[in-house]
């Protein structure tokens, strides 16, 4: 863990913040013990740490996480310039078996029928004439390519829709990822 501490002062006196500027732990047990020796420098009443993990663990070793004042804000952004290439690049959760029609107006190559046909080990993604049993933008894919977005949610806000019974819930399931997708650093 890589911190400082720093003394933020009023008229009613001294206090003192943990400014936390990168934490890493090599298995879970550690990673814990990191976060419970931030919580518990003393003379410190606030522990601020920007840029971490939405589903980090230490929101689960507060008493009360409403008190904690999170906030959250987009730092990750992906753009699919060559959609068959990037969905073969990636393994998926569950066996998906999917035929997508994609629109990209900005890269016309993109748009079509693409099958994916992947799991854990790995996948394939060609174009193909097959009937298409989902229908979305490259944004959308871009939005749920590392799985911190699903399908599910975007079809329910109208942005995808299911042309085939059921390959919505196949899609989602596969592409749904393990741990939220995280930016360490910016550029």
């Amino acid at each position: 863990a890589r911190y400082r501490i720093k003394q933020d002062g009023d008229h009613r006196g001294a206090g003192f913040t943990v400014r936390l500027d990168q934490l890493e732990a090599l298995d879970p047990a550690t990673h814990a013990a990191l976060w419970r020796f931030l919580f518990e420098i003393d003379l410190t009443s606030t522990l601020h740490a920007r840029g971490r993990p939405v589903d980090e663990a230490w929101q689960y070793m507060v008493s009360d996480i409403r008190r904690c004042a999170v906030r959250m804000r987009d730092a990750l952004h992906v753009r699919l310039v060559d959609v068959g290439a990037a969905l073969e690049a990636r393994t998926y959760q569950a066996p998906v078996d999917v035929v997508f029609e994609v629109e990209d107006v900005f890269c016309p190559w993109n748009e079509g029928r693409w099958r994916l046909t992947g799991d854990t080990k790995g996948a394939t993604c060609v174009r193909t004439s097959d009937a298409a049993d989902l229908a979305l933008s490259v944004r959308e894919l871009g939005a749920a390519y590392l799985g911190g977005v699903s399908l599910a949610s975007l079809a329910a806000a109208g942005r995808v829709r299911e042309l085939r019974q059921g390959a919505l819930a196949e899609a989602s399931v596969g592409f749904s990822s393990a741990v939220a997708p995280w930016l360490p650093h910016g550029f």
